[in-house]
């Protein structure tokens, strides 16, 4: 037939394999969209099934409008009355139908982002809960990781120990969902809690939708969550007319709620089970598959499958050792610019790195060199809000007319400023004629009348011991000062949600580079420098973070942003234990799978070439800590990659390399620097070493010179006596 022309034999399979439950194994790039609009199209016209008996589920509406497009364009199908899109908005479908049966009117709305921070915090307050007990985004994701494991708020003690902690969660997800039901809205996580629990609890509703739905497809179902598991099990429990397209090897949500035992256990949940492979890979030459393959293998917990392609090349990939984070930012972009001399194009490469908070050293490579980049799926290093923040709070402290920076901050993190008491030092400032900042810190002991102003009093107290600071304190110890003051710090670090981690991360990196940029101005100038002068360093650098989006820009981006992204050369950053594996994900072996996995996920992303580096060192905060290689890197099969020459030391199994460069053998205290060790200083003269901050030679030392002098200085920067 002609629609299988274009179809290996593995496609073909899966598209003319249309009665009972089919499970697909789609390796990354081996063309599962394809074969999923071709089943579709196999069903309609060949099969001669009514589209509206299909349905069909993808993970975004990128995806799914790419799929209503190709069934229209190439196979000339009407797409009205197919039932086509994402869980989200195919569940939004079926209650609107169905609002007889809810809490709500067909004329709902649905929740955004914004939505839900403003309710969640009317609730917070209508309960006098402390916000810094119960951060605002640690109660939202405990909250959506219960209706994703559809616990309603009634049966939340159910599932739950029985402590004054989840009894205030009890109480703030029942008044949340009481309050949004109110208003007759539904947030995301509402739209699969109420379409499982329909399905569920009334017969009719689920015998209706049994018969419609005669043919169904799940577009990544290696991602799918236990609500969606629960929806799909109960629509196709009984004529298992049930595809499932994915790829265990490339499941790296579970933060997210998703369970990959719903695609390792799909051979359980329903009967006789047909097992189809795509394992023929369409995007990467034989060297990066191989060395894929090499290391997706150690994991247990998959489905057996390698990727094989007619694609043959010479080139191998490349591991590289860096010295530090600054220093492999400057091997990658050497990299990238011998690519774009021999022809290549900026936006074909592609920078991956496991935490936001690696970016910055990138940024501030690409910016010294003039070099155009973008952040894809997420924002650049200096405008995110965690940073905005901390940059609002050193500018109010040098800048009394900064009135956007203090108003910024003036309530965060929560201090019990509200609009009112706002309001009142805005029509003050006017009265007065001053600034916000000088009307803040005028007001008197006797002015703190209310909760609001009593705020304030506190808040100008911490801006004129801040301001003292300036004047005898080092960049790092006013931001840390800052951060401890406020406790902004601690809105993230116990939060189990992902992105209050990143934020900490992030928060912890803006301290590291004002760390090293006073590191390098004391180089540079033999003084530290003043806020000032920081501040206009990151002015220079923000002006720069804006970037035509159509222009020729090298990306940046997480691993985790690029599933499902391709692209001619990937550069794969930070190799090292602690941030591939991180360090939160080395509790289980489960973990340590995801991570590898992620891994995977990266290094299939390469059509051409791939290169792989880690750093001997990296900053955190004020101190330089010595790293080792990520575990992975001894798991890859060496015959797919080779070493830069540079690189003095071997990883990996031993015996199947020989070193390139013999080093003379260091003894490892020798690399140590100990308190009361007498050193020399090419400037500063002979000094004596009061204190250790760091390991090995780039250890950071606090250094007593003669006549007093106390200097602070990097370890490779001074010789022992």
């Amino acid at each position: 037939m002609e629609i299988l022309q274009d179809l290996n034999e593995n496609q073909r399979q899966v598209v003319t394999t249309t009665e009972g439950p089919l499970l697909v194994l789609a390796g990354a790039g081996s063309g599962k969209t394809r074969s999923v609009i071709y089943r579709a199209a196999y069903l309609i016209n060949q099969k001669k099934i009514p589209p509206w008996n299909l349905l069909i589920v993808t993970f975004t509406n990128k995806a799914a409008r790419e799929l209503l497009e190709r069934l229209e364009l190439k196979f000339k199908i009407p797409t009205r009355s197919l039932w086509i899109g994402t869980f989200h908005s195919v569940c939004a479908r079926i209650l609107r139908a169905e609002s007889d049966f809810l809490p709500v009117t067909s004329s709902f709305s649905i929740y955004d982002d914004y939505d839900q921070k403003n309710l969640m915090k009317k609730v917070l307050k209508t309960l006098e809960i402390d916000t810094k007990t119960y951060p605002l985004s640690k109660v939202r994701y405990l909250i959506s990781r219960q209706k994703n494991s559809l616990i309603r708020p009634q049966d939340f003690f159910l599932f739950n120990e029985n402590n004054v902690y989840t009894e205030s969660i009890s109480k703030i997800y029942d008044l949340y969902q009481k309050n949004i039901i109110k208003n007759n809205a539904f947030d995301f996580d509402d739209l699969l809690l109420y379409t499982a629990h329909l399905l569920k609890h009334k017969p009719d509703i689920l015998k209706k939708y049994e018969k419609k739905f005669l043919y169904i497809m799940i577009d990544e179902y290696q991602d799918t969550n236990y609500a969606q598991f629960k929806i799909v099990n109960q629509l196709a429990r009984n004529h298992q007319n049930l595809c499932v397209v994915g790829d265990d090897d490339q499941a790296i949500y579970s933060w997210r709620g998703a369970d990959i035992k719903n695609i390792l256990n799909f051979r359980n949940d329903y009967n006789q089970v047909t097992t189809i492979k795509l394992e023929k890979n369409y995007r990467s030459p034989d060297k990066i598959l191989g060395l894929a393959n090499s290391l997706i293998r150690n994991n247990a917990d998959r489905h057996e499958k390698e990727l094989w392609t007619d694609k043959q090349t010479l080139i191998l990939p490349e591991l590289i050792r860096a010295e530090n984070e600054n220093d492999e930012a400057k091997k990658v972009l050497k990299r990238i610019n011998r690519i774009k001399r021999k022809g290549g194009i900026f936006k074909e490469c592609v920078i991956l790195y496991r935490t936001n908070a690696q970016s910055r050293a990138f940024e501030r490579a690409f910016s010294l060199q003039g070099m155009k980049y973008k952040i894809i799926g997420g924002v650049n290093f200096y405008q995110r809000k965690e940073i905005k923040d901390l940059i609002a709070y050193l500018r109010i402290l040098v800048n009394d007319q900064d009135n956007e920076s203090l108003l910024r901050i003036i309530n965060f993190p929560a201090r019990g400023a509200g609009k009112i008491t706002i309001n009142w030092l805005l029509q003050e400032a006017v009265n007065r004629n001053l600034s916000l900042l000088n009307t803040l810190m005028s007001i008197k002991d006797e002015d703190k009348k209310t909760q609001g102003k009593k705020s304030l009093l506190a808040l100008s107290g911490l801006i004129a011991k801040w301001k003292k600071l300036t004047v005898t304190t080092p960049l790092t110890g006013i931001i840390k000062k800052i951060i401890t003051d406020t406790g902004i710090s601690d809105l993230y670090k116990d939060s189990e949600d992902p992105k209050d981690q990143s934020r900490l991360e992030n928060i912890n990196e803006f301290i590291s580079a004002a760390d090293e940029f006073q590191q390098l101005y004391f180089e540079e100038f033999e003084k530290n420098p003043v806020l000032d002068e920081y501040l206009q360093n990151l002015s220079l650098q923000t002006d720069l973070d804006t970037v035509d989006e159509e222009a020729d820009a090298v990306n940046l981006m997480t691993m985790h942003n690029a599933k499902g992204l391709e692209f001619d050369h990937v550069f794969i950053v930070g190799l090292e234990e602690g941030l591939l594996p991180h360090s939160r994900s080395m509790e289980s072996n489960k973990e340590i799978e995801e991570e590898r996995r992620l891994l995977y996920v990266a290094i299939t992303r390469a059509k051409e070439s791939v290169n792989l580096f880690y750093a001997q060192s990296r900053r955190f905060q004020e101190v330089i800590n010595m790293t080792l290689p990520s575990r992975f890197i001894s798991e890859l099969d060496s015959k797919f990659y080779t070493r830069d020459t540079a690189s003095y030391y071997v990883i990996g199994a031993p015996g199947k390399y020989k070193k390139k460069k013999k080093v003379p053998k260091i003894l490892e205290n020798e690399k140590y620097y100990k308190i009361g060790q007498k050193i020399a200083h090419s400037k500063f003269g002979e000094g004596v070493i009061l204190n250790v901050e760091g390991k090995g030679s780039d250890a950071k030392l606090t250094i007593s010179f003669q006549r007093g002098v106390l200097k602070k200085i990097i370890g490779s920067y001074v010789k022992k006596l």
